[in-house]
């Protein structure tokens, strides 16, 4: 079952009434940066000084990176990147041992934001310069988005500031089955939230991490208009070690969510990984 809805969903919470167009997803292309590169969601009227801004703060300094390679594809209870962050773990909307069925949600879905800007970060910065042939940067590029051109990688940087920008607490939701579809977690225009459902908590870290980016791909307007784009494992989007197949185009894949997100995996792992994560 895909992270995202293909569909609009009547949700609980959002009350009786149709949804404009029927889509889940919004219509429009990524949202354009505001002034001085900074992306759409504001950031705290504190400027960095209260209690919350200083502990994402220490969050975001704290690396809980586990290695290289298999260690990353491991079973979420196999890993200790959850105790790692337990002390100063942030309250997550509706994120209650009830409504997830389990105790620790809370650090699980901080552990996948934190590393999911782990993730983020390593694309930006490598997508400053342009790829040596053979390196891992250079295999990413070829089996996520093809042949970028220049111009492209200066898109794709600036598309994952975006992505970035929804990688905040306020971001996010718990649901439990009667209001999920059997999705690990998917996007929606009607409260501009990421709805983190019960089957996303037995993946392993990477995968949880995956899956954030890319509904935070969707948040920012990638692949929201028309047919979902091929998901990775499919015909179109195959995975492990192997070559995007004829027909797949830099510019398609530039709209496709999951290209964003494993692309990113991929280089901060400095290896792709062969799960497909839904």
């Amino acid at each position: 079952m895909r992270a995202c809805a293909d569909e609009a969903r009547r949700k609980k919470e959002t009350g009786p009434g149709p949804r404009s167009g029927g889509r889940a997803w919004r219509t429009a292309g990524p949202a354009p940066l505001l002034s001085g590169g900074v992306g759409r969601r504001p950031r705290c009227a504190c400027g960095g000084t209260c209690p919350k801004c200083q502990r994402e703060a220490e969050l975001a300094a704290r690396k809980t990176r586990d290695g290289p390679g298999d260690a990353l594809d491991a079973p979420a209870d196999a890993g200790n990147a959850e105790a790692l962050q337990a002390e100063a773990t942030s309250a997550y909307r509706d994120c209650s041992a009830g409504i997830t069925g389990i105790a620790d949600a809370n650090e699980r879905l901080e552990t996948a934001r934190q590393r999911a800007r782990e993730y983020v970060g390593a694309a930006r910065r490598a997508l400053g310069a342009a790829p040596a042939a053979g390196s891992t940067y250079d295999t990413a590029l070829g089996r996520h988005f093809i042949a970028p051109t220049d111009a492209q990688r200066t898109t794709l940087s600036n598309t994952y500031e975006q992505i970035n920008n929804t990688l905040v607490v306020g971001n996010y939701i718990c649901n439990s089955n009667n209001i999920c579809e059997g999705e690990q977690a998917f996007w929606i225009p009607d409260d501009d939230l990421v709805h983190v459902c019960r089957p996303f908590w037995p993946l392993s870290p990477t995968c949880r991490a995956i899956i954030l980016i890319h509904e935070g791909a969707h948040d920012v307007g990638i692949g929201v208009a028309g047919a979902h784009p091929p998901n990775r494992g499919s015909a179109g989007y195959p995975a492990g070690d192997v070559a995007p197949p004829a027909g797949q185009t830099t510019a398609g894949r530039m709209d496709n969510p999951d290209a964003y997100a494993f692309f990113a995996a991929h280089l901060w792992r400095d290896g792709d990984t062969s799960r497909t994560c839904f």
